[in-house]
């Protein structure tokens, strides 16, 4: 191309360009806009999503900034056992009363205990306490029972001598509800943890309570189980010296106290509604500290709900009283429970019948113990215990007080219902704030992502990290599996409505509709911050500042230099800017990275004759990234952007102009870091180097139309319609907008 030495002789301005003075705008407006491939709410950071439920395998989430999450679908396999499975509806018992021990009538009780504790969850997670042990002394248990026939790998043994079916019937009917709810199952029947082994012991006299003990500690049981206790015997220090009186008394009392050390004591309270304090042995921490982080007590009562969320609970026993800071309320209603006799008292293996009593709601707690030690091996029947606790729905009354059950985490109690009611769901979810350890020892906050990458990436690092399971603890330190793609979301980008109303308030119509602002007329469009723009009288040079806002580390500095000849104008520049991690750049919750970038910048405007015209522009640029807290090998980032109008001026009035449009907007094309991680593997956590691909596999394709034309002198109307996909470099997001607007200047 030769470019003439006197151009600028021979070429007349712009009028729109002559005198350039205030503006005053008349604008009206047509928005539209739209999305797909995700929410419907406009917001491309995506909603963070907490960790999957429990460590390993058992309820590791598929997927991650999702709406609907892995839990919301284990709820959906639980609520179809709850109403379609008989073994979890013929526990549902609806409308029925009960005359409680203090002499008054409660009526209108719906009870479903397998809902109510959200044992059903568990279930539906694949939780059935395989592996574990749990003992129980009782009267008698009948192990012919068929309600012990189905259970998936789990055992039935004895700790002493054991009374089968005989002439008391009732006394096993009582021991063997009490053992089916462990860890029963049968065709119509299931219990909390199916596949626990049960090992049962008698409690008649110290000394078969000490055996039975001594199995429970011999066979690291998680739990041991006592739905009995001494009735009339309430808690104080000479109640204590008299049941432990003796040798056979201090027995059991020492195997008590070693088993406590180890694994949890589950202990029913008292059925006498008419009690105002608690009996010896399910308060025995109150007079003997010692047992208290080996300890539970256990109420009955039936939650009401409303709106899905315990309103109240009506207790069909005693309250929790001195036992208080140990001890949780569960549904101990069971409308199908193993029955020793038929309806005529004919001794049987496959009967069932009704009961209630806070003996059969210590049993869901001993079984709840069981689940949890399968989906947390690494915690310890304490950290169990704790975790029950501290995941008791406590919602439905005011806090008495409050108990700090592990260091700085604190769980108000009342006196009446203790820590609150039995929610094995609540318990295998994180529990507090989340964190994850890095390999230097340091953690970082797992509950919001830790790194955001600029819109320029799009989802590129999101994509690298959603191939890894990452390992994170919650604040009872309990393992779990955290998706890797739930560490990253990437920026936002302005929603198009938004950008091309900018663009139409704040840019020349005039020197765009005549072309005379060049096809590098928006050079900082990537970025959210305003712009002021610079143009020497001829248009041969132009300056682009990006301006900073208060907050942001964002600025920049384009300059152009634009050659004619005849019905060609190339445009040359160069851009340098500092971007604070929104659009090339790393920034997260755990502090941001600014980046450094310079590119160069091609234009070309061409003049097709008869009006039509071409403008195509790009630009091709590198960025220094920085690093970020969690970031390591951080290489430098290409990046470029292109775009193409095709059009016609004079279409339906001399002074118009209407255009086609197609653009790859400004994305990272290479670069990469890495990021050393706790990966959960099936084998266990190892500290493994990810690497991660800054270049997004789906970039941004935008397509427009749009149409200008001076209605009167002064006065412009821009329309405009844009469609996106992709839409901020993110696979399968879309956005749609338009704008049409009325701009007078003077």
């Amino acid at each position: 191309m030769t470019v003439s030495a006197d151009r600028k002789r021979q070429r007349t301005a712009s009028p729109s360009r002559k005198h350039k003075g205030p503006q005053v705008l008349f604008v009206a407006l047509l928005l539209t806009a739209c999305k797909g491939g995700g929410d419907t709410a406009f917001n491309y950071s995506s909603p963070y999503s907490p960790p999957a439920p429990v460590l390993n395998t058992v309820l590791t989430a598929v997927s991650s900034f999702v709406p609907s999450s892995l839990v919301a679908s284990f709820d959906g396999i639980a609520d179809t056992l709850l109403t379609t499975d008989v073994r979890y509806t013929n526990q549902i018992y609806s409308n029925w009363s009960i005359v409680l021990d203090d002499g008054s009538t409660v009526s209108g009780l719906n009870t479903n205990p397998l809902r109510h504790s959200g044992v059903a969850f568990a279930h539906a997670a694949g939780l059935t306490g395989v592996g574990q042990t749990v003992v129980l002394a009782d009267t008698h248990i009948n192990e012919n029972h068929e309600v012990f026939s189905g259970k998936p790998g789990g055992t039935v043994s004895l700790a002493t001598s054991n009374t089968a079916l005989g002439a008391d019937k009732g006394e096993n009917d009582h021991g063997t509800t009490v053992a089916a709810i462990i860890g029963g199952q049968s065709s119509s029947f299931i219990g909390v943890a199916p596949g626990a082994n049960i090992i049962f012991g008698a409690y008649t006299t110290d000394q078969t309570l000490t055996a039975a003990t001594n199995a429970a500690i011999n066979s690291n049981a998680v739990a041991m189980n006592n739905s009995w206790g001494y009735d009339s015997t309430f808690v104080s220090t000479d109640s204590y010296q008299i049941i432990f009186s003796g040798v056979s008394g201090q027995a059991y009392l020492n195997a008590l106290r070693n088993y406590a050390n180890q694994g949890v004591v589950v202990f029913a309270v008292s059925n006498n509604t008419a009690h105002t304090h608690s009996t010896i042995m399910d308060a025995l921490p109150y007079v003997d500290p010692s047992f208290e982080a080996g300890w539970l007590a256990v109420a009955n009562g039936v939650p009401s709900f409303s709106g899905g969320n315990i309103s109240s609970v009506q207790l069909l026993s005693a309250g929790c009283y001195e036992a208080a800071r140990w001890c949780l309320v569960a549904d101990g209603t069971w409308a199908h429970g193993p029955s020793a006799t038929d309806g005529s008292n004919v001794a049987s293996n496959t009967n069932y019948d009704w009961g209630t009593g806070s003996s059969f709601a210590a049993p869901q707690v001993s079984g709840a113990l069981a689940l949890l030690a399968e989906a947390f091996p690494q915690l310890s029947p304490h950290d169990l215990r704790v975790r029950l606790m501290a995941s008791a729905n406590n919602k439905f009354f005011t806090p008495d007080d409050t108990v700090e059950l592990v260091a700085g985490f604190n769980k108000g109690y009342s006196f009446t219902y203790g820590l609150g009611y039995l929610d094995v769901r609540a318990a295998l979810q994180p529990i507090g704030p989340t964190a994850m350890a890095l390999a230097n020892g340091s953690t970082l906050s797992a509950d919001l992502p830790i790194l955001q990458s600029g819109s320029a990436m799009g989802d590129a690092v999101a994509t690298s990290l959603s191939r890894i399971d990452v390992a994170v603890t919650d604040s009872l330190n309990a393992g779990f599996n955290l998706k890797g793609g739930s560490l990253a979301s990437s920026s936002a980008p302005t929603p198009l409505a938004t950008s091309l109303l900018s663009k139409a308030l704040t840019r020349d119509l005039a020197s765009l509709r005549t072309d005379a602002s060049g096809a590098i007329a928006d050079p900082f469009a990537a970025f959210n911050a305003p712009t002021l723009a610079v143009n020497d009288p001829y248009g041969d040079f132009a300056a682009t500042v990006l301006l900073s806002t208060p907050g942001d580390d964002t600025f920049g500095l384009s300059v152009k230099r634009a050659l004619i000849d005849g019905p060609t104008k190339l445009e040359l520049g160069v851009k340098v800017a500092r971007d604070g991690g929104a659009v090339i750049g790393f920034g997260g919750n755990n502090g941001e990275a600014a980046s450094s970038l310079a590119a160069l910048q091609l234009g070309l405007t061409q003049d097709l004759g008869e009006g039509g015209f071409l403008s195509l522009s790009g630009e091709l640029g590198l960025a220094d990234l920085g690093s970020q807290a969690a970031l390591s090998n951080v290489s430098s980032a290409g990046f470029n952007s292109v775009k193409l109008d095709i059009g016609s001026h004079g279409v339906f009035t001399d002074n118009d102009r209407l255009a086609f449009g197609v653009s790859l907007p400004m994305a990272v094309t290479s670069g990469s870091a890495e990021m050393i991680l706790p990966v959960a593997h099936s084998s266990g956590i190892s500290f493994d180097p990810v690497q991660l691909d800054l270049a997004p596999s789906d970039r941004q394709v935008d397509l427009a139309l749009s149409y200008q034309r001076e209605i009167l002198p002064g006065l412009e109307m821009t329309m405009q319609l844009v469609h996106a996909e992709n839409y901020g470099n993110r696979a399968g997001e879309t956005d749609t907008a338009g704008v049409w607007a009325l701009k007078y200047a003077f």
